[in-house]
């Protein structure tokens, strides 16, 4: 493996960035990177559908992202507007992972295999003070644990309604506190940083009127109200820190991102949009395989 410098070896993660439906662009990447054999990384980062995505990458499902995003949660089951309106959740998560419990299961085998010399961090919102929680995920991890943590990262307050508890924390969406978990990888010691987005790497939030009625409508969770007024300064802050590489070089920071706005939105319900971005984020992710392999080689 390459250095980063004359001293330090490279110990390399892989950020994945959350964004709903979005997701299914890294699912391409990350499908890519298992047809190349991409490896040597030893830790893994990742916030709501980007979270799920990475599960399916340890275990080595290739393929099992896609399937997920075409047709379970295309399901009128899972994603319902007319439910949203009457009060209950536009996502319904507990169904999806009841669904993921009995059909195109996480490979757990492999997966607690490939985490014995590895670590997964997902990242989820403590509703109480709305600061980051980074649940780190081993092969001691129960089953049921693991569906919960992976739950609770994805559990947006605009989509689903409800908390979600792990060990006896109500947490939400992991994005809300850290959408891009660049500088909790840089804190744990790596030191080269691959960032897989679903926006591109010059996109910024603006403050939107959605926001700001979403705010209110959290109003009883004060902490997680701020967090969604709030969002536009924390995504950009994130994203900024992508853009800025350490002065001394002592971390690279390496973001694989669409060049242009996806398809796919958050809720996107149609497959043809959702198989495009797919096959987008693919190619993309197997030419930087290729040039990676390449660089690698010539050490």
């Amino acid at each position: 493996m390459q250095s980063s410098n004359n001293s330090s070896p490279v110990k390399r993660a892989l950020v994945v960035e959350g964004g709903g439906m979005r997701g299914v662009f890294t699912a391409g990447v990350l499908d890519a990177f298992l047809d190349k054999r991409v490896k040597d990384f030893t830790g893994y980062y990742g916030v709501s559908s980007g979270a799920l995505n990475l599960s399916s990458f340890i275990a080595g499902q290739r393929g099992r992202n896609l399937e997920l995003y075409t047709n379970l949660c295309l399901n009128p089951e899972f994603i319902s507007v007319l439910r949203h309106l009457k009060g209950g959740n536009l996502f319904d998560l507990d169904w999806f992972f009841q669904k993921i419990s009995q059909q195109n299961t996480l490979n757990f085998i492999r997966f607690k295999n490939k985490l014995a010399s590895e670590h997964f961090t997902v990242v989820s919102t403590c509703i109480k003070t709305g600061k980051a929680v980074y649940n780190k995920i081993d092969r001691t991890t129960s089953n049921d644990l693991i569906s919960d943590i992976l739950k609770a990262s994805s559990a947006l307050p605009m989509i689903y309604r409800k908390p979600v508890m792990v060990n006896s924390q109500a947490l939400t969406d992991g994005s809300l506190s850290d959408p891009l978990p660049i500088q909790k990888a840089v804190s744990d010691g790596f030191n080269q940083i691959i960032i897989l987005r679903t926006r591109p790497v010059e996109f910024r939030k603006k403050t939107t009127t959605g926001s700001r009625i979403y705010a209110w409508k959290s109003r009883q969770m004060p902490a997680v109200a701020k967090l969604i007024k709030d969002q536009n300064k924390i995504y950009n802050r994130a994203a900024e820190f992508a853009d800025i590489p350490a002065q001394d070089g002592s971390v690279k920071l390496i973001q694989i991102a669409p060049e242009k706005n996806l398809s796919s939105s958050r809720g996107t319900r149609q497959r043809n949009h959702l198989v495009s971005d797919y096959h987008y984020g693919y190619s993309i992710g197997y030419a930087f395989a290729e040039q990676l392999a390449a660089t690698e080689s010539q050490l």
